[in-house]
């Protein structure tokens, strides 16, 4: 926690009871070549999940445990709301691995200060529950926002991608329900799956739409005859998705104007913590 030039690289991590790396208020974290082993049923077992902090760098790492392999949070409802540190500038490159009950890469649910400015690329996953997920609910407040995905290979996944708009797990009754999460700008390109039960189950809240949703390049082999898109209450574009995507994202997308995020100029693995003679504040390698 408090922590500024994390660096923990070279490592195994193995059955751990909850989340493995759970960086909390930190600025300028890499991590980097790590593999995290945990039972493919056993709950809450996530992988490396940055929680109100920025500037973090996720590269070259092997996950395989019982819930979401990354998964970035900012605060949980009222208490997120107020303390008001949001997780943003935080990059995700080549992460392989597997999960029976999570996803690849979650955002949320606990993301009541913020998530913005997440760039990632390179996610290679099997035999998961959920590729990408979003998760958030009524008394969130926060925002998810200016999200890109890309160059994602999946096989034996149930969900494609999905966003859950009604969550709806709370740390107690004082939430306010009226809070509602704004979710704009997310983009997922360039994305294969094979033998994926559901192509996508994006799910906003009712009066809440989330916008701007944006998928092109998305080429997935759906098994099942049920339909593979499954959309209420969200807004956006798509462009070369096969099997074609649900109503409200056949929009041609606009991936060249202000609608849809490309994470341009997103480099956070660039922290002067890579500088020769830098010394980070904790070094963890084996």
């Amino acid at each position: 926690m408090y922590s500024t030039e994390v660096i923990i690289s070279n490592l195994t991590f193995k059955n751990s009871p909850f989340w493995a790396i759970h960086p909390v208020y930190c600025s300028q974290v890499l991590v980097q070549n790590v593999t995290i082993l945990a039972p493919p049923d056993s709950p809450n077992t996530d992988g490396i999940s940055p929680d109100s902090s920025d500037n973090v760098c996720i590269e070259d790492c092997y996950i395989n445990t019982g819930d979401d392999l990354i998964s970035i949070k900012s605060g949980w409802d009222e208490y997120g709301i107020s303390f008001a540190r949001p997780s943003f500038n935080i990059s995700i490159h080549r992460i392989t691995g597997s999960t029976k009950s999570g996803a690849g890469i979650a955002l949320g649910s606990e993301m009541s200060g913020g998530i913005s400015e997440i760039k990632a690329e390179g996610l290679h996953l099997s035999n998961s529950l959920h590729g990408i997920r979003l998760k958030t609910s009524p008394g969130r407040g926060g925002y998810i926002k200016n999200i890109y995905f890309s160059d994602i290979f999946m096989t034996n996944v149930e969900f494609a991608i999905r966003i859950t708009g009604e969550y709806d797990e709370h740390p107690d009754e004082s939430y306010n329900p009226a809070a509602l999460p704004l979710i704009n700008k997310i983009t997922i390109r360039d994305v294969v799956g094979s033998n994926i039960s559901v192509a996508g189950l994006l799910e906003g809240i009712q009066g809440d739409s989330f916008s701007d949703i944006c998928l092109s390049n998305v080429l997935l082999d759906v098994t099942l005859d049920r339909s593979p898109w499954k959309c209420s209450d969200i807004k956006g574009y798509s462009n070369l998705v096969c099997p074609e995507s649900c109503e409200p994202l056949r929009g041609e997308a606009p991936f060249h104007s202000a609608a849809c995020y490309l994470a341009e100029g997103l480099r956070p693995q660039d922290s002067h913590m890579n500088q020769p003679g830098i010394l980070p504040v904790m070094v963890a390698s084996l």
